[in-house]
């Protein structure tokens, strides 16, 4: 019988010791999750306890029996500590384990084992230990000393602790955890009774330690939590450190005041939003770290915003409420919505300015419909500054020539609520760099921007000539680009009006200035072609043209008529229409930027115009009433060696250069005329033909087939005229 019930014994022990080794070895292998390196410590100390044990309960030599309690102090003196660490990693607390703690934590446990291997040089382990065999198990009895009674307080309370906090975990997660602690609960509780009744109750009587022997259901216990209910696949410190960290890195800021206001936590973003070390953070008033008087106390799920510096931020307060529905603080989630706040703003403004350009191109069609009945300059300015003045996007509207923008003459056309506001002078830099000349539409000025308002600047153009300058003032701060755009429309339809109103006047004016200029300026690609091949050249033709140039015919004497195409081409498109042994015919699509395509522009009637030897010779029909000041100046600026020869009025209606009796053209459209004579001037009518239908429906930027079409009306027209004059009436 005695050898079967120690022989049973030593069984138990040695399941629990191959139990909890086997557990070590598993927790070992899963070392990276939370708290495992802690468990398979244990359960190393756990093995070295009952391992110890069973080998001294057989083993009945005093000195060995001493040898084994020795060694079996490693893992009595050590398992609390590991149990401890487990608890607190497990639950998620690795924050208290640090380095410095892990030494504080072990001192007493070193001491207990230093005390076991030196304890016959002072007896503060133990005082005494008897050897005694009882039922064929050799036991030691001890008188304990004083360190045995520090490591045991000091045992119970991490014990305790750690109990705590596995009974803590499992009403702090929803009872998410309850098997596993409860398991764990049991398998530190069944040796802790053994332990407390062999120390406490059982410590006259020389008894086995039931410890070790509790070791097999802790072992059980905890295998069962390992492998049926997931110990190390849920575990809590994930979660608790993952709150933790979502909350402490989370973007969104997050405080929490007490019901004083005071801050008692605020994350990593809510600091950066306030502005302030986290330390200097808690335990302040939160009324005096931010505007308070927005954020609402009261109410449940209140909203506000909060702008610091440049940034917005939209703060939702909730309440905190305790187990009994007290409240006990409040927590505030800033989320930072200045990108949204942009967006929104941007998409504002874009309502904003298509509103506004909406508005703009409805009292542009009404400016259209003033342009059609406006028969002079002056009416055509006036209607455009009165019905843009009238419109409820600008308070004052004003024209005037470039020469006046810059301050140097005083002929202002002023319209609106402020006609005494002055407008900006333009910046005699802006003048000279081409601006005003450019015919893209960006060429708006950028707006001149006052204290009440802004000022748009407009130039208006036709082609590459400028005819004046548009000003618009409005309360608006800004105008957009789409306005811009549109205003700089306005400016090219405005051009295009004053133009059309001289060249109308001009040709229905009794009364005409006649202008015979000169000029040696070679910037003119005519002046410079007729030096570079030293010849004669002679307006034969001019038919008007819209933005790509006017179309003149340039008759050549004693020249090379190849080396003149080749200058002028700088300046626009050329071909050679004939060239004969001495002469030769060119066409030549000018621009603007030539002095030629200057006049015509701005809308004179060029009579004449012959170039040779440098010298270029040019009279031109004005009508009485237009500014011929202003076409001098704008002539003397572009091209400053031009100079009036002569100017005189003439009473008698304007006649046309080509001497086309103005009988025949009467009933012709202006688009049959311009056919019928850029054909004439091509040499389209001659035989052989100088020039292809095609070639001069390139010219007029038209169709071959719309040419034809021009040409049969035009010249069926005119044969009635000369055929059938009473029919053709």
């Amino acid at each position: 019988m005695v050898g079967s019930s120690v022989l049973a014994q030593i069984s138990l022990l040695a399941l629990s010791a191959v139990t909890t080794t086997a557990l070590a070895v598993y927790a070992f292998h899963n070392r990276q999750e939370p708290g495992a390196t802690w468990f398979g410590m244990l359960m190393v100390s756990l093995t070295i306890w009952s391992g110890c044990y069973a080998v001294g309960a057989i083993t009945f030599d005093p000195i060995w029996r001493v040898f084994w309690a020795r060694v079996q102090w490693f893992g009595v003196a050590t398992v609390y500590v590991w149990l401890f660490l487990f608890a607190l990693s497990y639950t998620g607390h690795d924050e208290v384990i640090t380095k410095r703690n892990l030494i504080g934590f072990f001192i007493i446990p070193l001491l207990a084992i230093i005390g076991a291997w030196t304890n016959p040089l002072h007896h503060l382990l133990w005082r005494t230990a008897q050897v005694k065999v009882v039922d064929g198990i050799a036991l030691i009895d001890f008188t304990y000393g004083p360190i045995f009674w520090v490591d045991i307080i000091y045992g119970y309370t991490l014990i305790t602790i750690a109990m705590v906090l596995l009974l803590r975990l499992v009403f702090q997660s929803d009872y998410l955890y309850t098997d596993q602690s409860a398991l764990l609960l049991v398998g530190i509780v069944t040796p802790l009774f053994g332990n407390v009744a062999d120390n406490f109750f059982w410590a006259s009587n020389v008894l086995i330690d039931p410890t070790p022997y509790a070791f097999t259901v802790t072992g059980l216990t905890f295998g069962y939590a390992l492998f049926r209910r997931q110990l190390f696949d849920l575990v809590p410190a994930t979660r608790q450190l993952g709150r933790n960290a979502a909350i402490s890195q989370l973007d969104t800021g997050v405080v929490i005041v007490d019901n004083a206001r005071r801050i008692v936590y605020a994350n990593g973003a809510a600091v950066d939003v306030i502005g302030c070390e986290r330390a200097d953070v808690l335990g302040h008033d939160i009324r005096s770290l931010v505007d308070s008087t927005v954020i609402d106390f009261e109410t449940e799920d209140a909203l506000a915003e909060l702008e610091i510096d440049a940034n917005v931020y939209e703060v939702r307060t909730s309440p905190i409420t305790d187990q009994i529905d007290r409240q006990i603080g409040h927590t505030f989630i800033i989320n930072d919505i200045t990108d949204r706040k942009r967006r929104e703003r941007e998409l504002a403004e874009q309502r904003n300015e298509l509103a506004t350009v909406n508005e703009l191109n409805a009292v542009i069609r009404g400016v259209n419909q003033a342009l059609v009945s406006a028969s002079s300059r002056e009416a055509v300015e006036r209607a455009v500054c009165e019905r843009i003045a009238d419109s409820e996007l600008y308070r004052t509207a004003c024209v005037a020539d470039v020469t006046t923008w810059t301050g140097k003459a005083d002929r202002w056309l002023v319209a609106g609520d402020q006609v005494d506001l002055s407008p900006p002078t333009l910046d005699d830099d802006y003048i000279e760099n081409g601006a005003l000349e450019r015919s893209e539409k960006q060429t708006i000025a950028p707006e001149s921007t006052t204290a009440d308002g802004t000022w748009a600047i407009i130039p208006v153009v036709y082609g590459r000539t400028v005819h004046g300058v548009l000003g618009f003032y409005t309360d608006r701060g800004k105008i957009s680009d789409r306005e811009r755009a549109v205003l700089g429309e306005l400016g090219e339809i405005v051009g295009y009006a004053l133009n059309s109103a001289e060249v109308r006047q001009l040709l229905s004016a009794e009364a005409v200035t006649e202008v015979e200029l000169e000029s040696t300026d070679d910037s003119d690609s005519l002046i410079f072609a007729s030096i570079a091949a030293e010849c004669h050249l002679e307006l034969a033709g001019l038919v008007p043209g819209g933005e790509a140039g006017h179309v003149a015919y340039l008759r050549l004497e004693d020249g090379d008529i190849s080396m003149v195409a080749d200058e002028l081409e700088q300046s626009g498109e050329v071909r050679v229409i004939h060239d004969g042994d001495t002469d030769g015919v060119l066409e030549w699509q000018t621009r603007g930027d030539t002095l030629l395509g200057m006049l015509v522009g701005i809308g004179a009637n060029v009579q004449h115009a012959t170039v040779e030897d440098g010298r270029a010779s040019y009279t031109l029909e004005i009508a009485s009433e237009s500014n011929v000041r202003a076409l001098v100046d704008a002539v003397e600026k572009q091209f400053p060696d031009t100079w009036i020869v002569a100017k005189r009025e003439r009473t008698h209606p304007v006649e046309r250069a080509d001497e086309i009796s103005e009988h025949s053209l009467q009933n012709l459209t202006d688009r049959q005329a311009e056919a019928l004579e850029a054909a004439y001037r091509a040499g389209y009518f001659g035989w052989p033909r100088d020039s292809t239908a095609e070639e001069v429906a390139g010219v007029l930027d038209i169709s071959a087939s719309t040419l034809h079409a021009h040409l049969r009306k035009a010249e069926n027209q005119i044969m009635a005229d000369l055929f059938d004059p009473e029919a053709a009436d």
